[in-house]
């Protein structure tokens, strides 16, 4: 708990921070809007500083002096004027306590140790600036092509974790949604009057996603902010081009969009087309000022791209490797990512044969399924396995966002704010068709249309229709996430001090015990993992020794056990881990691999046709290389196993 407090104090310190920043392009903004974005542009501001801190020799410990010292001088002015703040009454009232009790429930996610449910959470996520924490600095990791993604977000994770372990880090992500949930509020005011922004913040905080990623550590809310309030900035300048001070916080917003995932660069082309477009075709906009708006977003999310060309050759490494290639990337690796990429949503034909690592084709006319279908089958939209909709339900986005978008669209009201919005929003949809239908992709679209929401209630007049959607989907987010299994009961129970950390782990995260006896087995070698990512549990080096994840292991050339072995040792592995259940999911095919494991057993089953397949060719020399006696069983936990490296 105390590394939460540390968090939200830090991150008030970053408000502060933000204000400074901002406060000759604020100074006309609506109160909580001016709060919330500084908060926003604080914290990320803070992330990106953590760069080139971090990067030199121990500075991701001694960096934390900092970047605190940073936070702290800016939590001076913030307290010196010490903003007013009253609670509302009425239908306002509730709304707060309905955006308190969302945020209670995140807080539990929060404070409860991270389960195979917040996947990315554990796999990279915390994982990375764990590795980082261990060595001293940020680098290069050369299996975990994430650490290579925009970090201004993720950046902060190295600071929380050094404070506050799991929860001191995740708490950022709670002071990201706060913080947005404030400047949500603030922007549907400002634009359409205090009954919107009230609505606005009702249709925010019923996004199911934002209760459950707010107690993760997923950056798409952090990011999501960014990439709404860019749009909605972008879409104040279009409506009064005087304003030009919007024009310059849509840049900045999008370069911190662009600065912690590589979608916010799309989002800065579609802006600026956007404007362009209306620049060439009414000559009321600046065309000059809206290309300099894009430089500037570039140039504050740049320091992660360049990054990225030092230590890969590719700026958005590992994405499109046919034009710019990538240290140690392959053409093989490209096409199982896209694949996986391409396997969510409900815009491609999965039922008819695949040919090797490719997707389903694209159903053009599926788009309107696809897009409508964020709000009533979350499930395609997520893992595991979205092509049979078994995704989480808790990453939907939610009824209120879409109806606001369809009704504004056919309204026939739009003025040129609506409008830009509308367009932006709609561009973006295409492109998310096309490229990978991923919910949690383009949260951020949704932040926008939560203001447009509000805008219906000021605008056109549909109070009761928007307010009672806005009303159900929060009550709908909140009944999911908190009664989807035992998932948030048992968190709430380790909360409250029913269950310790470790019993909660070891129950429902299948790896959490074998990294146990690695972080003792394995202190002077490295970890080789197959089928398990959740390398933040050891406290040893490890290795992501799957194909697709690297090409160090030159799985392509591999024919023979001494071969696997041979490059084992040469990466300094000493111990394997193996999950059968998730290398082949079926018990024949699990019980075949532990009979040909078996000492002096004859050729793998089907060996020619595995071998032939460079996603399956690790299974049969695993288990030849046990065999031959050339990794040795250490322990086995059912279908999960370690061997030592002979």
């Amino acid at each position: 708990m105390l590394g939460v407090l540390i968090t939200i104090l830090f991150a008030l310190g970053a408000a502060g921070v933000g204000e400074a920043l901002l406060k000759r392009l604020t100074a006309d903004l609506d109160p909580a809007l001016r709060l919330g974005l500084s908060g926003l542009v604080g914290l990320a501001g803070l992330g990106l500083l953590t760069l080139p801190i971090a990067l030199l020799p121990g500075g991701a410990h001694w960096g934390v002096a900092i970047v605190a010292l940073v936070a702290l001088l800016g939590s001076i002015p913030l307290w010196r004027a010490r903003p007013k703040l009253r609670l509302p009454s009425g239908y306002g009232m509730l709304i707060v306590l309905a955006a308190v009790l969302v945020f209670a429930c995140s807080l539990v996610g929060v404070l409860a140790p991270s389960d195979s449910f917040d996947w990315d959470t554990l796999a990279y996520h915390l994982a990375v600036p764990k590795i980082w924490l261990q060595d001293g600095q940020m680098h290069y990791i050369s299996f975990i092509h994430h650490s290579n993604f925009p970090l201004s977000v993720d950046a902060l994770y190295i600071w929380g974790l050094l404070w506050g372990g799991q929860a001191g880090a995740k708490a950022f992500s709670l002071m990201f949604a706060i913080f947005g949930a404030i400047a949500i509020f603030g922007f549907a005011r400002g634009k359409y009057g205090e009954k919107a922004g009230w609505v606005g913040l009702l249709a925010y905080v019923g996004i199911p996603m934002v209760a459950w990623e707010a107690g993760t550590a997923y950056i798409d809310i952090g990011n999501g902010l960014f990439v709404g309030l860019g749009i909605l900035f972008a879409a104040e300048y279009a409506f009064d081009p005087e304003k030009r001070a919007n024009l310059w916080l849509s840049g900045i917003c999008l370069g911190f969009a662009a600065g912690s995932k590589y979608t916010g660069l799309q989002t800065i082309f579609v802006v600026a087309a956007i404007l362009l477009a209306y620049a060439f075709s009414k000559k009321k906009l600046d065309a000059k000022s809206i290309v300099l708006s894009a430089c500037l977003a570039g140039l504050i999310s740049a320091p992660w791209y360049v990054k990225n060309i030092i230590n890969t050759g590719n700026p958005v490494y590992p994405f499109f490797y046919s034009v710019f290639k990538g240290k140690n990337w392959d053409a093989f690796s490209d096409a199982i990512y896209k694949d996986q990429q391409q396997t969510f949503g409900a815009g491609r034909e999965f039922e008819t044969p695949q040919t090797p690592y490719t997707s389903g084709p694209l159903v053009p006319t599926r788009i309107g399924a696809a897009v409508m279908g964020l709000s009533y089958q979350p499930g395609r939209y997520a893992d595991p396995r979205p092509t049979q909709g078994q995704g989480f339900p808790f990453v939907s986005l939610g009824a209120a966002p879409l109806l606001a978008l369809l009704i504004w669209c056919f309204s026939g009201k739009l003025s040129r704010f609506e409008g830009v919005v509308a367009a932006s929003v709609l561009v973006s949809l295409a492109m998310w068709f096309v490229l990978s239908e991923q919910s949690r992709y383009i949260v951020g679209l949704a932040f926008s249309l939560c203001v447009l929401g509000g805008g219906l209630v000021g605008r056109l007049k549909v109070a009761p229709a928007m307010i009672a959607v806005a009303t159900v989907q929060v009550l709908a987010s909140i009944f999911v996430f908190t009664r989807y299994g035992d998932h948030f009961s048992d968190k709430l129970k380790v909360v409250i001090g029913g269950q310790t950390s470790e019993e909660y782990q070891k129950r429902v995260v299948s790896f959490y015990e074998p990294a146990q006896d690695l972080n003792q087995i394995a202190k002077n070698g490295r970890v080789a993992l197959y089928d398990e990512v959740f390398g933040y549990f050891l406290d040893v080096p490890y290795f992501w020794a799957n194909p697709g994840h690297t090409t160090e292991m030159g799985y392509e050339q591999m024919q023979t056990s001494d071969e696997l072995v041979a490059s084992l040792k040469r990466l300094g592995i000493t111990y394997v881990y193996i999950n059968l259940g998730l290398t082949f999911g079926d018990r024949d095919a699990i019980q075949k691999w532990m009979v040909s494991a078996q000492s002096g057993a004859p050729p793998y089953p089907d060996r020619a046709a595995m071998m032939s397949d460079p996603r399956s060719k690790y299974k049969v020399l695993l288990a030849e290389a046990a065999s031959k006696g050339q990794l040795t069983p250490y322990k086995s936990y059912g279908a999960r196993l370690i061997f030592s490296v002979q």
